[in-house]
């Protein structure tokens, strides 16, 4: 049974917790991406946000260049395994309702979305 190690995305799109909504999107879209892991000044996992967190922000009018990503990330960040087997990680984003998790333990090793999980599977 393939892994999350085997089906994660090594290059993680990070950005700094003082970045602009609109950083964040724009470098999203760059790198076409549906979220980017959040880092404190240390290096560590504080966050992530989504294409929802944005789409959020915009919905209650907030201003792109003014909001930061440390003011609309998801603070309980669930971080997995990359030895858990695919389909539990595909049950854990249903019962958590993302559909990105970092990957690591400790460390941020890659990040794995629900579609690298449907690419493993099919």
């Amino acid at each position: 049974m393939q892994t999350v190690g085997e089906a994660m995305t090594k290059d993680v799109l990070t950005v700094p917790q003082t970045a602009t909504l609109g950083q964040v999107a724009r470098s999203m879209r760059a790198r076409n991406v549906g979220s980017a892991v959040v880092l404190d000044n240390s290096g560590s996992v504080t966050g992530i946000i989504s294409e929802r967190d944005l789409v959020e922000s915009v919905a209650r009018s907030r201003n792109p260049d003014v909001g930061t990503a440390e003011s609309w990330m998801q603070r309980d960040v669930l971080m997995i395994s990359p030895e858990t087997a695919v389909p539990d990680a595909v049950a854990m984003m249903r019962v958590a309702g993302v559909r990105h998790l970092p990957v690591g333990t400790g460390t941020l090793l890659g990040i794995v979305s629900i579609r690298d999980l449907l690419a493993s599977i099919v």
